[in-house]
């Protein structure tokens, strides 16, 4: 056997599980409540059908472009690279990479509210109160600590996880079916009367923008449907990564759809967008009683404290790959003798704990930190798009493929393209300036690795970053002033 290569490939099954594990998280428990936020049922399901199409083209993508361009190994940077330089990559790499950070703390939020939704743990409240905070936070750097000592999420702790999932999920699924209520369903099908359970105040919108509020929250419950990706090194066939990433993503949406629209059959959207926090565990205990909601909320907790190793340490290694790859300062590429990203991981896990006290002073609950997160995912997902919409067109990697192959790929691109220029329409303004403010923290590291490669500033990069500051000095000033609020 050659020095470096694997010797326990990955099947079909492996990444399979790899990419149904690293999509499905806390997200789908509090997703009743997170789809019902700014919409009623029509809504909702026009939503759905969106992101379903789009998540679909996306995972095409993916897939194509791993088969047709093996020798870019570093997935979402690559490619994104490839399309729009350094810049791109870095965006895209520290981009996606903050952007998980800030999904870190969004699990750390719904992580305590489910400890809150306990008698014993009432000052926990939303996982938003100050001791909520204090105790996430200390968690926070106890796990950095962890990875700091190499210690990585192991086969049976994944298992546990996986299985602390899949029986709350199940459940959930199989008694919604017989609880389901067609007359609840259909009473407020096509309403375009929304309740906004922040400032309690019925709000006039239309099912097109209903949609729109759908789509940051299906969204951030998809992102990871490119984890396939990630292990293409690891694969015994690297047609089994493209196989895994549709087989997974239809399961994914299978059961994310699933969840969201039955639960429109048990209760009203009112009441359902009123639940504490994860809202599943409150459409649990409508169903069976108490019971329900201690299962889902013991599973959750179980499943979040068991994945955030993993998750915290993939964050920090997105960032790194901008160090490995040449867009930024070769520090954040800087690893310890246990071969943890240390300086990467400093950054994100800084990421994280800025946005959870963030979270404790604006009262910013679980929906606006995934909104948060998701806005800094979606540029990314655009620009891979724009980039597999451009080889398609210049033939990069088709070589001697038939022309049917290389349509095919042209219409999921188009499609992907589509679909991720309107999440960036759907995120609206408002995030895409907190994005900016995000990128920014970035840049010295981009500029030290301008330094240190000797490189002249492009026109190009110099336009783009001055575009980016404006915009983040525009966030920041709308912060101070109170014209971006966390509603």
């Amino acid at each position: 056997m050659k020095k470096g290569e694997i010797k326990n490939k990955v099947g079909l099954g492996g990444l399979t599980a790899l990419v149904v594990g690293g999509t499905i998280g806390s997200g789908i428990f509090a997703l009743p409540a997170t789809m019902t936020e700014g919409a009623n049922p029509a809504g909702i399901l026009l939503g759905w059908a969106i992101v379903a199409l789009g998540m679909l083209a996306l995972a095409s993508v993916y897939r194509n472009l791993t088969l047709q361009q093996p020798e870019i190994d570093d997935g979402i940077y690559g490619w994104s690279k490839r399309m729009f330089g350094n810049v791109g990559g870095f965006i895209a790499a520290y981009g996606h990479g903050a952007g998980d950070a800030i999904g870190n703390a969004s699990y750390l939020t719904v992580l305590f509210s489910a400890f809150g939704s306990f008698a014993i743990f009432k000052y926990f409240g939303n996982g938003t109160t100050w001791p909520a905070v204090i105790i996430a936070s200390i968690l926070l750097w106890v796990i950095v600590f962890l990875v700091l000592k190499g210690v990585h999420t192991e086969t049976w702790l994944n298992n546990l996880t996986t299985i602390a999932k899949i029986i709350p999920i199940t459940a959930f699924l199989v008694l919604a079916i017989f609880n389901f209520n067609p007359h609840i369903f259909m009473a407020h099908f096509a309403s375009q009367n929304v309740f906004n359970v922040t400032i309690h105040h019925w709000s006039h919108i239309s099912i097109f923008n209903q949609s729109k509020n759908v789509l940051l929250a299906a969204m951030w419950t998809l992102i990871g449907i490119e984890s396939g990706t990630i292990f293409a090194t690891r694969a015994k066939k690297l047609s089994d990564v493209a196989k895994a990433t549709t087989i997974g993503a239809l399961i994914v949406i299978t059961l994310l759809v699933g969840t969201s629209i039955l639960s429109l059959g048990l209760l009203s959207p009112k009441t359902i967008s009123g639940l504490h926090a994860p809202s599943m565990a409150g459409l649990m205990e409508h169903m069976v009683g108490p019971w329900g909601s201690w299962l889902i909320n013991i599973c959750l907790i179980i499943s979040v404290l068991g994945a955030l190793i993993a998750w915290v340490n993939l964050s920090a290694e997105e960032v790194r790959l901008a160090g490995r790859g040449g867009s930024s300062s070769k520090w954040l590429n800087g690893l310890n003798k246990n071969e943890a990203p240390i300086n990467s991981l400093f950054v994100t896990a800084g990421i994280t704990q800025v946005l959870m006290i963030v979270a404790g002073a604006y009262s910013a609950g679980y929906e606006v930190l995934l909104k948060f997160s998701t806005s800094l995912s979606i540029v990314p997902y655009l620009m891979v798009s724009l980039y597999a919409l451009k080889s398609v067109i210049t033939g990069i990697g088709f070589g001697n493929q038939p022309l049917k192959q290389r349509i095919t790929s042209g219409i999921w691109a188009v499609i992907a393209v589509c679909f991720t220029a309107f999440m960036v329409y759907g995120a609206g303004l408002k995030y895409l300036l907190l994005a900016a403010i995000v990128w920014m923290t970035g840049f010295p590291f981009y500029y030290k690795g301008k330094k240190e490669r000797s490189e002249k500033w492009g026109k190009t990069e110099l336009v783009a970053w001055i575009v980016i500051m404006v915009m983040a000095i525009v966030g920041i000033y709308s912060l101070i002033t109170g014209a971006i609020t966390f509603d």
